[in-house]
């Protein structure tokens, strides 16, 4: 074996990976929690590094810039976000499934706040394009119900219709951020129940 045959073979072990892996998710973790309360454009990567327990040349030798690191923070929540969305009930859902759908959103959006959060502030702020998650969630959402499914085509699309769709998902995330940072129980209630007629509206329309 060459000596850089050798090298290469260790760089590679599975001890080697986990350590690599591992310091990855300690950036991740702690830009995760300084996006959250510093906002992403006021974090720097010195404080990420810092709140790591690394150095600034470490953590350069795992992500390239925070940008990098928030997009892997995007791509960890993505999944799970889809997984709940793929709950949604169809073809032909009851307004009272619909309901208990939202009443799970809502826990997901509770327990998932923070990178809900952060995933929310830099797709407002330009910092990323959250059009990839959008196609993601209409798919997931269009899994049981056809009108999402055609929402989320990406050739011969009907754009009204995508457009509904996306108000859709904007009514859904205000009602249930609204509901998972308490307040009003009553408006809250009525929130979900404008939301749960909005969809089954839209799947008796367009299914």
């Amino acid at each position: 074996m060459s000596r850089n045959a050798a090298a290469a073979k260790y760089k590679d072990t599975p001890l080697r990976q986990a350590q690599r892996e591992l310091t990855r998710s300690r950036i991740r973790d702690a830009a995760r929690d300084l996006f959250y309360e510093l906002h992403y454009d006021a974090t720097t990567v010195d404080q990420i590094a810092g709140a790591a327990g690394l150095t600034r040349s470490t953590l350069y030798l795992h992500y390239r810039d925070k940008a990098e690191i928030l997009a892997d923070i995007t791509a960890d929540y993505a999944p799970r976000a889809v997984a709940q969305m793929e709950r949604l009930p169809g073809p032909n859902p009851s307004l009272a499934e619909i309901d208990a759908w939202l009443l799970e959103v809502v826990d997901f959006v509770t327990a998932e706040r923070v990178p809900l959060a952060i995933v929310q502030e830099t797709g407002r702020s330009g910092a990323q394009s959250l059009e990839p998650l959008l196609f993601d969630i209409l798919e997931a959402l269009g899994r049981n119900n056809p009108a999402f499914a055609r929402a989320a085509r990406r050739e011969r699309v009907d754009l009204a219709l995508r457009a509904r769709a996306t108000l859709l998902i904007g009514a859904l995330t205000y009602a249930c951020n609204q509901v998972a940072r308490g307040g009003d129980r009553d408006f809250g209630t009525a929130l979900l129940l404008a939301v749960a007629e909005s969809f089954q509206g839209f799947i008796v329309a367009y299914n």
